[in-house]
């Protein structure tokens, strides 16, 4: 008897904020929903969830209510007009912390369970090294670091893949070089992170892609659109879409 596998998890994160960590996994899950695959995002950025609003999407119940027992996680799942779904966090929960350890472990399970009926699930984490994104990054199979040229994102980053290989014995981090001028700016941010990761953590971490500056991108973002749908010709969507095809 064939066994489908399951739908690898990718945590998609970034070690400094204003990277574009949410709005690159939103058009890479637009981009993967074009190309026929069943896609669901869990908005896991604990505290500042706003995938739901960047969709415009009214939710009626998200994250906190399954942490308080009141539905199950498969209850929450909405599709969107963009054809993937999603898992809408919380924002601006009053308690703190959020959830406890054994809260967020009964959540990934729940989350896990869910492969079956996607190809791929992404986790939008927050920007940061505490413990919740941590959490995340290990649980998931893959970690797609957002990284920018700036010196203190690649220092960031450097953090995120550390941390992990320090604390949690975990590599699974791949680099996707974001809002670069070029591709020499691009393989030269990279350049400089690998080089660290492999001197001093004896870690290699992959290049997924690099996604450029692009005006029609930033454009997009300020309407509160995906670039993919906005602006599909653009040189920043023709990257994601690149990105896309070598996930699958």
């Amino acid at each position: 008897m064939n066994i489908a596998p399951s739908a690898p998890i990718i945590a998609i994160a970034s070690g400094k904020g204003g990277a574009g960590k949410t709005s690159f996994t939103l058009n890479l899950a637009h981009t993967l929903t074009k190309l026929g695959k069943r896609v669901l995002v869990f908005d896991a950025d604990i505290g500042l969830a706003n995938v739901d609003v960047q969709l415009g999407l009214n939710v009626q119940q998200d994250l906190s209510d399954v942490v308080a027992g009141r539905c199950k996680i498969e209850d929450i799942i909405t599709l969107s007009d963009k054809g993937f779904s999603i898992i809408p966090g919380r924002s601006g929960f009053e308690r703190s912390p959020f959830m406890t350890p054994l809260e967020r472990r009964d959540i990934l399970r729940s989350v896990r369970n869910l492969s079956d009926r996607f190809d791929v699930i992404f986790l939008d984490v927050a920007a940061g090294i505490d413990q919740d994104v941590l959490a995340f990054t290990t649980f998931a199979d893959r970690t797609l670091l957002v990284v920018t040229p700036d010196p203190s994102s690649i220092t960031d980053a450097y953090a995120v893949i550390k941390l992990m290989k320090t604390r949690h014995e975990k590599e699974n981090c791949e680099i996707l070089i974001n809002q670069a001028s070029g591709a020499t700016e691009g393989k030269n941010t990279y350049g400089k992170l690998q080089t660290a990761a492999q001197k001093f953590l004896n870690v290699h971490v992959p290049l997924v892609g690099i996604i450029p500056y692009d005006k029609q991108y930033g454009q997009a973002v300020k309407l509160q659109k995906l670039a993919t749908i906005a602006f599909p010709d653009c040189d920043s969507a023709k990257a994601i879409a690149t990105v896309a095809r070598g996930l699958i």
